[in-house]
């Protein structure tokens, strides 16, 4: 499940602080502030742009010139 939050800062400090104590129960939980999920974004964006224009390469293209 994903989970957008717009809240508060006293607000986010104590989901947060409920979230950091289901880690420490050994629940899985992954956040992603608003800068990573834009930084991630345009990263997918670039991805989908350089498949579009063909620009993309095999493992073992990208394998040959790092051994170069």
């Amino acid at each position: 499940m994903t989970i957008h939050l717009n809240a508060s800062e006293s607000v986010s400090q104590k989901i947060l602080s409920f979230l950091e104590s289901l880690t420490k129960q050994g629940e899985t939980v992954e956040i992603v502030d608003e800068s990573i999920y834009k930084y991630e974004k345009a990263g997918v964006l670039k991805g989908l742009k350089q498949i579009e224009d063909g620009d993309v390469y095999s493992s073992e293209q990208i394998l040959e010139e790092l051994d170069k």
